[in-house]
């Protein structure tokens, strides 16, 4: 029998399940680019003095989310191709996850397989249906979206794991598991860190706003909802690419992609083989990572 979990939001991360406070380095890299005046040569030295920051940076812009012509191999070079406002939300979001310090190796794979997976995903799709949309923010927000479940799997592991048992034992989804099982949504568990760390809003937007429920809630009447949206989107076709869902779930899924898309079977279909794809990528990402 599980314990309850009784949260409360001005004490939970402060108190009862404390977390350090993010590396110095996105501080002051954050206090640099507010100057008009920002010297790059020494931007690029604090990401060096962080080898763990350093080498994960590398390997995702190395990576197939970008598409480089060549490989990049310091990080003045990263900000020259990509800029500073892009590499900070890189040292920002590695930073995040890095902070949480998972010792479970296996989860903690399959957090990074899920998150640059729906990251692909989310950017194949703004291309297609949102163009405006920022690449850049987007990035950042599909990579933690599900950052909660790191707080469940850090703070609470054993009903992370009575979760992802429910989960494979009925098909469904996490957040479907969560209401079942009558435990604090991880959507909730992120937004909550999302305001202990002030993460920039659009992080905080993408673990409040990514399941199945809040999808068919949606409306896309202004760009913040059409963000939520395309994060929305990504996560879902990811998880309907490789999670183990009963058919019932597979096809709720289907048909509320298809809807928020306005997509036709034959389009939906060959939008799938796209996305199917990518798993491609995301498992050379993720030899790269180790």
């Amino acid at each position: 029998m599980l314990a309850p979990i009784e949260i409360d939001r001005k004490t939970f991360l402060r108190q009862h399940c404390t977390l350090p406070a993010l590396p110095a380095v996105v501080s002051e890299i954050q206090s640099l680019i507010h100057d008009a005046d920002v010297d790059m040569k020494k931007v690029a030295e604090l990401i060096n003095g962080d080898p763990a920051i350093l080498a994960q940076v590398l390997k995702i812009v190395n990576s197939a989310y970008y598409g480089l012509p060549r490989e990049v191999k310091n990080v003045q070079f990263a900000i020259a191709f990509l800029g500073l406002n892009e590499v900070y939300r890189m040292v920002l979001s590695l930073s995040v996850i890095n902070t949480l310090a998972i010792d479970k190796k296996d989860e903690l794979n399959e957090f990074w397989f899920h998150s640059f997976y729906a990251a692909l995903c989310t950017k194949y799709l703004a291309k297609k249906c949102e163009p405006h949309l920022s690449l850049e923010e987007l990035w950042s927000a599909a990579m933690l979206h599900d950052i909660g479940k790191l707080v469940y799997l850090k703070f609470f592991p054993d009903h992370y794991r009575a979760l992802i048992d429910y989960c494979k034992e009925h098909g469904c989804l996490f957040s479907e598991a969560e209401t079942h099982l009558s435990l604090p949504s991880s959507a909730f568990l992120g937004t909550l860190l999302c305001e202990h760390w002030r993460l920039p809003n659009e992080i905080r937007q993408a673990c409040e706003f990514h399941t199945l429920k809040d999808l068919l809630a949606l409306k896309a009447d202004s760009p913040s909802r059409r963000f939520q949206r395309m994060i929305c989107l990504g996560n879902l076709l990811t998880m309907l690419s490789t999670s183990e869902l009963s058919p019932t779930t597979k096809q709720n899924i289907a048909d509320a992609c298809k809807t928020a898309l306005a997509s036709t079977e034959a389009a939906f279909l060959a939008m799938m083989g796209d996305i199917y794809e990518l798993r491609i990528d995301v498992e050379t990402f993720m030899e790269q990572l180790h």
